[in-house]
């Protein structure tokens, strides 16, 4: 298991995605970051040693020790000088993944973990990398074998038994559900500090803190996401996917979609319908 190996998924999808994997040996002082991963990952070190920064704290690392990365949140990655490390890895993504993710208690505060603390998730990962290694894996494979990683890491990392151990996290997990529940109505931040019962700043603050954007952006990035979704998969009008996505009027949507993806959302459902229509021999 200690040679070099990556594999990536091609049958990807927005919802379940386990994109990638392998085992990566460092060259010493091999550095990553500082840089925030687009989707979630999980190493843990097989051999050497390395240091491990998230959100500002330091982790020095060694076999044994597994760590994890939470999107938009800001790591360095550095390989030992003299004993650089080996790493097995995992990468997954997904609107579902998101949702599971927010019921396993590991956050970017308390990334760091070791194989005894977690054995299934290690026998997990292992069984990932074994599986990308056969012909003929489909998308459903990985997907079955994301959600026992996933499974297994809510096993051993339960919000349960941790639910008071921070409150801005749990406010955190209560306003991106709320927000993911409800971005399809006309829904403001107003309306989530309302059902939170706190103050506006504070839930800036918080957002600012574990997600680095604010609950704005985060909002308009959640209806926007669905907004793509939709323009790229669906015949119905442009009208209606504003409306969907809690948009009320198209004006709104236009002015919004074009300030964050760059184009109208007439261009851009063109360009991805003849890029479709391309491939549909």
């Amino acid at each position: 298991m200690n040679k070099s190996y990556v594999f990536n998924n091609s049958l990807s999808n927005p919802y379940l995605y386990l994109s990638s994997g392998g085992v990566d040996l460092a060259k010493p002082d091999h550095h990553y970051g500082p840089g925030a991963r687009s989707g979630y990952m999980l190493h843990l070190i097989l051999s050497g040693k390395g240091t491990f920064i998230s959100n500002g704290q330091v982790y020095h690392l060694q076999a044994g020790n597994m760590f994890y990365c939470q999107p938009g949140v800001l790591v360095n990655m550095i390989a030992d000088h003299t004993d650089p490390w080996t790493t097995m890895w995992i990468r997954f993504t997904g609107d579902y993944v998101t949702l599971l993710m927010d019921t396993v208690a590991l956050v970017d505060d308390s990334p760091v973990f070791t194989v005894t603390q977690a054995p299934i998730v290690k026998d997990e990962m292992e069984n990932i990398l074994k599986m990308s290694r056969l012909e003929h894996t489909q998308d459903l494979h990985y997907a079955s074998q994301l959600i026992s990683l996933i499974t297994a890491l809510r096993a051993t990392f339960n919000h349960k038994t941790s639910i008071n151990a921070n409150p801005k996290k749990i406010l955190i997990l209560k306003a991106t559900q709320y927000i993911r529940n409800n971005y399809d109505t006309p829904i403001t931040i107003t309306d989530v500090v309302t059902y939170l019962g706190i103050d506006r700043t504070y839930l800036f603050r918080i957002f600012k803190t574990y997600l680095q954007i604010s609950p704005k952006v985060y909002l308009t990035n959640t209806r926007l996401r669905a907004a793509k979704e939709m323009l790229i998969k669906s015949d119905t009008s442009i009208k209606f996917i504003a409306l969907s996505c809690g948009y009320t009027s198209y004006v709104h949507f236009s002015k919004a979609f074009r300030k964050h993806v760059g184009v109208a959302p007439s261009q851009f459902k063109n360009v991805h319908s003849n890029s479709s229509s391309k491939h549909n021999y």
